[in-house]
């Protein structure tokens, strides 16, 4: 079929031509009409024949039912049963599945028949069926046989009849009739247009768009009609319910050989000549009829008769056809795209069919306009189901993306790829390779998937590949989002070592084999490549994965990777330090001093810290920490002096003398016990004698000092004034020459006396608070020692092993009948204070200890003596705190011992000691 709009406009419609087995049947006889199902074709051909054919043109069945040309078929709505109209008079019914055929003679030739559309399973079985006879006879079986009942008459032949609903129209000459089988009344007429051209030349073509809208297209005229109802009134008047209206019409400048709907549109079938001498004329002129005709058109118009689309058709053997040799056989369905339009011609059928999506995305890519067939396709949603009958989203999406990158588009097909690859990984590494040999890489970088689908790390390896030749701050951020095992890591980090090879000096290059090195696992080289970068936090790895050999053999780098921490005031150890000095460390400090020579400063910081964590481990080299911490850290000399004990004296002095530092020569000179030589220095360089002197505590030094300091005034004075609690000022009193005249001295002595007064008042304040302190400490132990302690009943003496509890028990076993007194150690020892007989107990005590057999009582006697001594010293004190004599309070009596008896202890717990003492 061809088009004849614009190019640029889509055609409406598509079309097919049946082929099968027609072709061979056309071959031979020609078509002269056609009916249609939704299951198949009936072709009734010039020969009589009536073909039955499914809806590609494959044969499946032929009834020879007449012996001239059929002028119209029609099928029930149960597609059972087949009716052909023939020039031979007769009507034939065939059945499809039976055998049963039914022919009617009504003697002259039969246009027109129309089964009813129930008539498969109606008893009555009618049709309705006219022609030259100029009756339109309404057939069906009763009582006594088939009966022809004239419907009308009077209006000439008539050239078509269908029958839809309950409706029957027909045309005749005069107009187009309509006809309700419920009422039985004809209800309806349009006349034929005037000026038309006679009725035979031209046949009226008929198709109902609904149960009430009928399309009439009849020459240059076209109609749309619909079947109305009447009010009540006006059919209690003696009209009839119905009627009809012609609601719209319009000319056409050509001859409508065929009409059907599309959807709120028209489509006309047009055979194309020129009307004018045709108007008004009884018989075609020859020449007319046998001059070459023009292919017919298929026109799509509006409602008001204006053109949406027309193509031109080429069909087999046009040039020899006219007007009436074409029909336009229309199959209704539930949606627009899915109706069927069946142009037929004596030798030829053609299907034609609404576009559907599918179409229009094919016709978009044949004009390579494939961003719009994309958008169509996304629009059509599930309709279009993401695959059409030729077109899939996929191959578009290439054609598209092809198409851009002929054009440079490089970003827009980069940007496509998401939404037209999808997840065919394939086509995904199809695509990178084509960027990548268009040197374009870096643009399709961000949308390359990196899962669902995941591409071959190949394609990986070339995308960061390319960016190390070219963009390595991009590198650098791919590795930072990419997972590793996306790409060959190893094969990466080659590469990138060899180019940091060639470009040592590259931090970039550093920081990609560090993320490289860290995806890896490699915690050595992320240690080594961390500090090159000075990486913040890079040390925690050392203790987290061991590696504390690494961090030795890169000593210098180690204390290159935060120097501030040395140039800042008052430097601290840095914590990365700590690092070296773990007891984990294998490696040796000299092999750290090693690495360090030449490096000072350095090996200062690292001296200094060893030292700090382990001054042992750096012994040998704490002479060599001298001289560092002169030059380096000198606030912290003095303190290394006194700490180390390991350094050469000498050495350290001479490293002192060099630089004129006088503090650490004169404790040098101490250390060497040169205390003279230190005491002439301090007081020519320092004059700060004294405080050496009071340091050293030396008497030979202070009796040097004195010497040198009785011809000078202010070595007196000062002397005198400070020394008090170091040395005694009667000594340096005495020492003074007579005559010798000494400014300040009086002031010094009164120093002294108030200094010595204050000493005694303090000494008396603290004598005073101690035995305050000791009389109510003792006062609490009497008052816990009085007090009632538990015992266990039927508790047993440690002794006799009577029952210390149950008294009768005890008179019964020793036959006393005195109450005996109970004697319970601290210990929860329990005795009978008989069994416990003070002399036996002196005597065993005695032996047990070796003292002399009057020790005993001479303890006793001590004792009081002490606790008199002790009255008379709480009546001291209550004396000095009053200012006046106020007795002292006496012990109370309920305090005072009953009685002494030395050496009551417990046996048991004594004899245990005594034990212990001689395994000991």
């Amino acid at each position: 079929m061809e088009d004849d709009c614009h190019d640029d406009e889509e055609p409406r419609l598509k079309y097919q031509r049946l082929v099968g087995t027609l072709s061979d049947v056309l071959k031979k006889d020609a078509v002269s009409c056609m009916g249609v199902s939704d299951r198949f074709l009936a072709v009734g051909t010039h020969w009589g024949v009536v073909h039955i054919m499914d809806l590609i043109g494959t044969q499946v069945k032929r009834f020879q039912s007449h012996t001239a040309t059929v002028n119209q078929v029609s099928i029930d709505d149960s597609g059972e049963f087949v009716a052909s109209a023939s020039d031979d008079g007769n009507v034939v019914i065939n059945s499809l599945y039976t055998s049963d055929i039914q022919t009617y003679n009504f003697w002259r030739p039969v246009k027109a028949v129309s089964l009813e559309p129930d008539y498969s399973r109606k008893q009555t079985r009618q049709f309705v069926s006219g022609g030259m006879a100029g009756s339109l006879v309404l057939t069906g079986k009763g009582w006594f046989g088939n009966t022809n009942v004239a419907i009308h008459s009077g209006d000439g032949p008539i050239f078509h009849a269908t029958w839809h609903g309950k409706y029957i129209l027909w045309a005749s000459e005069t107009g187009v009739n309509i006809y309700d089988t419920v009422t039985s009344q004809r209800f309806g007429r349009i006349e034929r247009p005037q000026d038309s051209p006679r009725a035979d030349l031209f046949r009226c073509s008929i198709c109902w768009k609904s149960d009430t809208t009928i399309l009439v297209g009849w020459a240059d005229s076209v109609k749309v009609i619909e079947i109305k109802e009447r009010s009540k009134h006006d059919v209690a008047s003696g009209l009839s319910p119905k009627y009809v209206d012609v609601v719209y019409q319009f000319r056409t400048d050509f001859i409508v050989s065929g009409i059907s709907p599309l959807g709120d549109a028209l489509v006309l079938l047009g055979y194309i000549t020129d009307l004018s001498p045709l108007r008004d004329v009884d018989v075609l002129n020859p020449d007319i009829a046998h001059q070459k005709a023009q292919p017919p058109e298929m026109h799509i118009v509006d409602l008001e008769g204006e053109a949406v689309a027309n193509d031109v058709l080429s069909l087999i053997g046009y040039e020899h056809f006219q007007a009436n040799d074409y029909l336009l056989v229309y199959l209704a369905s539930e949606t627009e795209t899915d109706a069927s339009y069946y142009i037929v011609s004596p030798k030829d059928i053609v299907l034609a069919r609404p576009r559907d999506i599918d179409d229009h995305i094919q016709w978009l890519v044949e004009r390579q306009q494939y961003a719009e067939a994309l958008c169509a396709a996304d629009a059509a949603g599930s309709e279009y189901a993401g695959q059409s009958k030729v077109n899939t989203i996929l191959d578009i999406g290439q054609k598209y993306m092809a198409t851009l990158m002929a054009d440079g588009n490089y970003l827009e097909a980069a940007q496509s790829c998401q939404k037209l690859l999808r997840t065919d990984q394939q086509l995904w590494e199809h695509w990178v390779h084509v960027f990548a040999a268009a040197k374009q890489l870096h643009i399709i970088t961000p949308f390359v998937p990196l899962e669902l689908p995941q591409l071959s790390s190949s394609v990986y390896d070339l995308i960061l590949l390319n960016y190390l030749a070219n963009d390595l701050d991009g590198l650098l951020q791919i590795i930072q989002l990419w997972s590793h095992d996306l790409y060959n890591i190893p094969v990466i980090i080659n590469a990138v070592h060899s180019a940091f090879i060639r470009s040592p000096e590259s931090v970039i290059l550093i920081k990609i084999m560090l993320e490289l090195y860290e995806r890896n696992r490699q915690w050595d080289m992320v240690l080594y490549y961390g500090l090159c970068i000075h990486k913040p936090g890079v040390l925690d790895l050392v203790q987290k994965h061991n590696l504390f050999q690494t961090i030795e053999l890169n000593a210098l780098l180690v204390l290159q990777y935060d120097k501030h921490f040395i140039d800042a005031p008052g430097f601290q150890i840095p914590a990365f330090l700590e690092a070296m000095y773990i007891p984990e460390s294998t490696s040796p400090p000299f092999q750290v001093v090693q690495q360090l020579q030449g490096h000072s400063r350095f090996l200062h910081v690292y001296l200094d810290a060893l030292f700090i964590n382990d001054s042992q481990e750096s012994h040998t080299f704490h002479t060599l920490q001298v001289e560092l911490y002169a030059e380096y850290d000198y606030a912290r000399l003095m303190w290394f002096l006194r700490h180390s004990k390991f350094y050469s004296i000498p050495k350290a002095f001479d490293v002192c003398e060099a630089r004129d530092l006088v503090p650490e020569m004169v404790l040098l000179l101490g250390k060497m016990g040169d205390s003279r030589r230190a005491l002439m220095l301090i007081i020519e360089r320092l004059r700060d004698a004294i405080e050496f002197t009071k340091d050293q505590n030396d008497e030979e030094l202070w009796e040097e000092f004195l010497k040198y300091s009785m011809d000078k005034p202010a070595f007196i004075v000062g002397l005198l004034e400070n020394l008090s609690a170091h040395i005694d000022p009667l000594r340096v009193i005495r020492l003074i020459p007579k005559g010798l005249r000494i400014p300040g001295l009086k002031n010094a002595l009164i120093k002294i006396m108030t200094d010595c007064s204050v000493q005694k008042s303090l000494r008396e304040g603290c004598e005073e608070v101690l035995v305050g302190d000791t009389w109510e400490s003792t006062q609490n132990l009497y008052r816990q020692q009085r007090r009632g302690m538990r015992i266990q009943e039927n508790g047993q003496c440690a002794i006799c092993g009577g029952n210390t509890t149950n008294l009768g028990s005890l008179s019964s076993v020793t036959g006393i009948d005195s109450t005996p007194d109970l004697i319970v150690f601290f210990c929860h020892h329990q005795f009978h204070e008989s069994c416990l007989d003070m002399d036996a107990s002196t005597t065993n005590l005695q032996q047990k200890r070796s003292i002399h057999p009057h020790e005993a009582a001479s303890m006793t006697a001590r004792t009081k003596s002490t606790m008199a001594h002790t009255d008379r010293a709480i009546q001291s004190i209550y004396v000095r705190s009053n200012g006046h004599r106020i007795p002292a309070p006496l012990i109370p009596l309920a305090y005072a011992p009953t009685s002494y008896k030395p050496g009551l202890i417990c046996p048991i717990c004594r004899s245990s000691k005594r034990d212990a003492m001689q395994s000991v």
